[in-house]
């Protein structure tokens, strides 16, 4: 029953088309034991592969002393470059899921479609709409370990990354000038640099970033 009622309430629940006959009983999912069964399955499932790995370096690091301005950022990998973008756009950090690509709809940037807990998202490369090539003296193909849900306005987009770097805070004193290294699409979308463990992290712009995914759909 609970593999036939997976995530039901997407589909048949206050979340779907209502259809559901326990809602005029129940009123919301949240008072229905499928519904609390699947919350508790998510929470007891066993820890991703690496997790321990990737999280122990950042839950190490002393507590940083907030400063006035200063934003929330989430910090990951790609493509052996760093990037970062305000965590209020973040939304989910999720396992690799296979990406499903559409006739004629899918080009460079744009992917196709994955499956990310039960909702089918647009899949876009950030890798390639950030222009970043692999490093020519990598032998070794890129191994992307986790797929970073993104949303606003309305808009929700998924792509994959080689690592999370967590979250941070950087003050408007911390962001420097965008270096010429990078390419020119990165160096468009990107609003600042600062330092991270010794290493230029590139803050996105949000406000080019999302209109350039949108975009990307069309190309």
């Amino acid at each position: 029953m609970a593999n036939a009622a997976k995530y039901c309430w997407k589909e048949k629940g206050i979340f779907g088309d209502g259809t559901c006959p326990e809602l005029a009983r129940l009123i919301h999912c949240r008072r229905c034991p499928v519904y609390a069964t699947a919350g508790r399955q998510h929470l007891d499932q066993d820890l991703p592969q690496g997790y321990l790995e990737d999280r122990t370096p950042v839950m190490a690091q002393p507590k940083e002393s907030a400063r006035i301005g200063t934003i929330s950022v989430m910090a990951f990998r790609l493509s052996g470059e760093r990037f970062a973008l305000k965590t209020i756009f973040f939304q989910e950090a999720a396992e690799p899921s296979p990406i499903h690509t559409l006739p004629l709809k899918v080009n460079r940037v744009f992917q196709g479609i994955a499956n990310i807990n039960g909702e089918l998202l647009l899949c876009l490369s950030l890798a390639s709409l950030l222009e970043l090539t692999q490093d020519q003296e990598q032998t070794e193909p890129v191994i992307y370990g986790r797929m970073l849900v993104v949303g606003r306005e309305g808009q929700r987009f998924v792509f994959p990354v080689e690592q999370i770097l967590g979250v941070h805070r950087v003050a408007p004193e911390d962001l420097g000038e965008v270096p010429a290294t990078l390419s020119r699409s990165a160096r468009s979308l990107t609003r600042g640099i600062f330092q991270l463990g010794g290493r230029n992290v590139g803050l996105l712009d949000e406000d080019r970033l999302f209109p350039s995914m949108t975009r990307s759909l069309n190309q």
